[in-house]
């Protein structure tokens, strides 16, 4: 009875790990085209998508984070980008990850107006689906680091954005074993979420619209009639 239970719990564990890694590979394949790690290749887009990382303080952003926002910088200052959105927790009034991220990229030559706030990207799920639905993005540029960015374009190539993304891995991090452990259970629930329970972000809210710069050019127009 023993050998048969440890037989049956082995058997169990291996189709745990066999459907872990299937998830994971569907995810990776799914994300391989329009993913870049040169600024200068990237093609012209609208809208950039920082994705939020934890801030120091609640004022600096962490190395992760920064390396996020530098790139971002760089491609916006190349204009390979002309807006961007940062999406990150702010569900504390202490916590605050897009202000954090907003005053690193004015300080690194992006303007004010051309920042778009997201206070409800708890994560990249959420992140993701609000770019869609609140601020009614169609195609985007995602900037975060090679181990996070395969799931992030798949979520997002999955809610029917057309998507590219940015590798800004500028550093070796300090967590990269631990980062890499979690993506990895990270995949599988966003397979989850995607493919099964599609739920939606903990909050919507109101729609905002991104400028675009014919209507900026239009505004301009009628100011000086």
């Amino acid at each position: 009875m023993k050998k048969k239970l440890i037989k049956i719990f082995f058997g169990i564990l291996v189709l745990i790990i066999a459907i872990i890694v299937s998830i994971n590979i569907y995810v990776i394949s799914f994300s391989k085209n329009g993913y870049y790690n040169d600024v200068e290749k990237l093609p012209k887009l609208n809208i950039g998508l920082v994705l939020g990382a934890s801030v120091k303080g609640n004022k600096e952003p962490s190395d992760i984070l920064k390396d996020r926002l530098i790139v971002a910088s760089e491609a916006y200052k190349k204009t390979k980008i002309k807006r961007i959105i940062v999406s990150g927790d702010n569900g504390k009034h202490t916590y605050n990850e897009p202000l954090a991220m907003q005053k690193f990229l004015i300080e690194n030559g992006v303007k004010e107006e051309d920042i778009y706030l997201d206070y409800a990207g708890f994560d990249t799920y959420d992140s993701l689906y609000r770019a869609k639905e609140i601020f009614g993005v169609k195609s985007l540029v995602i900037f975060t680091q090679d181990f996070h960015l395969k799931r992030a374009i798949y979520i997002s190539r999955k809610l029917q954005i057309d998507t590219y993304g940015m590798e800004t891995n500028l550093h070796d991090y300090i967590n990269s074993n631990f980062n890499f452990v979690r993506e990895i259970f990270a995949r599988v629930k966003a397979f989850l979420e995607i493919e099964i329970f599609k739920p939606k972000p903990k909050y919507l809210g109101e729609k905002i619209e991104i400028i675009s710069d014919e209507k900026v050019k239009e505004t301009k127009e009628q100011i000086l009639k």
